[in-house]
């Protein structure tokens, strides 16, 4: 993890709002593996991908159509910062970004789970308990996989880096989570519509799965995350004893943070093989002074330069929280007006800066560092 944070890299200023969604919550958002780009997935049963660095100049603000949205952009954002911030983000009317493509087909239901692989070719998405691949260009449906019980909430392609830095190893299995309280693995290039392997440890909803090397990571309603280590046959139990509703894994491989029901944020070293299986995960650090957790499924994320946790709150506040600060510390950036309940970071390591949020009251918000929101929208 890094020795200090840089604080004029810290998510603060909204500079875009991706609309399009018709009415309703937009469930989740997710940056696509390469950070050039973002994905919705809403309630009207779409799922759209967006520029979040890019204005449409398409879009006229409401009140000033005789401006383009550049121009609006230009005029909003030539102001000097002062004042109250938070006064100024809600009054704030944010430009659009620029809207890509539209991924409709397949999908019968509000859409919960996304993903893309590490190229930023294959779109992976949930219907209730289908999943579905599209090609992310053609919009083209690839294929269609089934046999969950209930609702899918978590999709992941296994792509992970190897020993040679190879990042797109096992992209070709896909992994989906499902209130089923069961992950199943699935071979993108087989026909077969059978999983390669069902993961029922669980014994409740699970909540979140993730990937690195050759390690399989999931979370549960039931308090646990379990290691699926497939070099070795083993699986590793780490008992949170609370309720997970989701975790992010540093871009370093080292930590874990947990957004747990309780309403606090746990951070504890990730499982390696080198680690006793009697002295693993101890947690080092808990974050719950500014988010508010204990009805909703909130998000977590490590910013790409691991300096930040950024994590969804009830209460609409986007919050980020400095890893190596005080457990006090922290921001709130206010846009929402419900729940916020998923957040992303780009994976970039040139744009730590740069997130994006949505939430329950149907907004989507693209966030930057102070100093970058005057020059990051094209």
């Amino acid at each position: 993890m890094p020795i200090q944070n840089s604080t004029y890299q810290c998510p603060s200023t909204p500079v875009a709002q991706l609309r399009g969604h018709a009415d309703g919550p937009i469930h989740i958002i997710r940056f696509t593996g390469d950070g050039n780009y973002c994905l919705t997935g809403g309630n009207d049963r779409t799922v759209r991908l967006w520029n979040p660095t890019r204005v449409d100049p398409a879009y006229r603000p409401p009140l000033s159509t005789k401006l383009s949205s550049q121009e609006y952009y230009a005029r909003q954002y030539s102001q000097t910062y002062g004042g109250d911030e938070s006064t100024q983000q809600q009054q704030q009317h944010l430009p659009s970004a620029l809207p890509m493509q539209t991924y409709s087909e397949g999908h019968f239901h509000p859409v919960h789970a996304i993903t893309t692989n590490s190229s930023s070719t294959i779109l992976l998405s949930s219907s209730d308990k289908t999943i579905i691949a599209t090609n992310l260009v053609t919009a083209q449906t690839v294929q269609k996989w089934w046999g969950h019980t209930a609702r899918i909430e978590y999709v992941a392609c296994l792509g992970g880096g190897d020993e040679n830095n190879n990042t797109n190893v096992g992209e070709e299995i896909y992994a989906s989570a499902s209130y089923d309280a069961t992950v199943r693995l699935w071979d993108a290039r087989s026909k077969s519509k059978e999983p390669l392997m069902i993961l029922d440890d669980a014994k409740d909803s699970v909540s979140c799965i993730k990937s690195g090397g050759s390690d399989i990571i999931t979370s549960s309603i039931d308090g646990k995350i379990r290691t699926y280590d497939l070099r070795t046959g083993k699986l590793i139990t780490e008992d949170v004893s609370h309720p997970i509703t989701s975790f992010a894994v540093s871009n370093d491989g080292r930590s874990i943070a947990s957004s747990c029901l309780d309403g606090v944020i746990r951070l504890f070293d990730k499982y390696n093989s080198l680690h006793r299986i009697d002295a693993r995960k101890k947690v080092f650090q808990k974050f719950h002074s500014l988010h508010k957790s204990g009805n909703y499924k909130l998000e977590c994320a490590f910013t790409s330069n691991d300096e930040y946790v950024v994590s969804g709150s009830e209460c609409g506040a986007v919050v980020v929280y400095p890893v190596q600060g005080s457990v006090e510390g922290g921001s709130m950036l206010r846009r929402h007006t419900a729940p916020t309940c998923s957040v992303t970071c780009c994976p970039q390591s040139s744009r730590p800066w740069l997130i994006a949020s949505a939430s329950y009251d149907g907004s989507a918000i693209v966030w930057a560092s102070q100093e970058d929101a005057l020059h990051c929208m094209e």
